[in-house]
């Protein structure tokens, strides 16, 4: 019992979380930034989750990642036409 204590319901989803720190940021962010602005929202994410979500980010076409020499740049795709942040 005391285990399932420590499981909390997200009221949003973590794509969505993602996809508004990355508005908030100008649309570019480093995955280690990112990784620490979620971690400090849950606690419990882990590694595999995040790039679980940023490959389904991807694959709709929200984001691109790309390779860095020291981990891998996050930037938010906004569609022809609309104003930038």
């Amino acid at each position: 019992m005391a285990e399932e204590n420590n499981h909390r319901w997200r009221t949003e989803s973590l794509d969505l979380i993602i996809l508004d720190l990355l508005v908030k940021r100008q649309g570019t962010l480093k995955e280690d930034e990112l990784m620490e602005m979620l971690r400090a929202m849950i606690k419990d994410l882990s590694g595999s989750e995040l790039n679980r979500e940023l490959m389904e980010l991807e694959l709709r076409g929200k984001i691109n990642v790309s390779a860095m020499k020291k981990g891998r740049l996050i930037t938010l795709i906004r569609p022809k036409g609309s104003p930038a942040v």
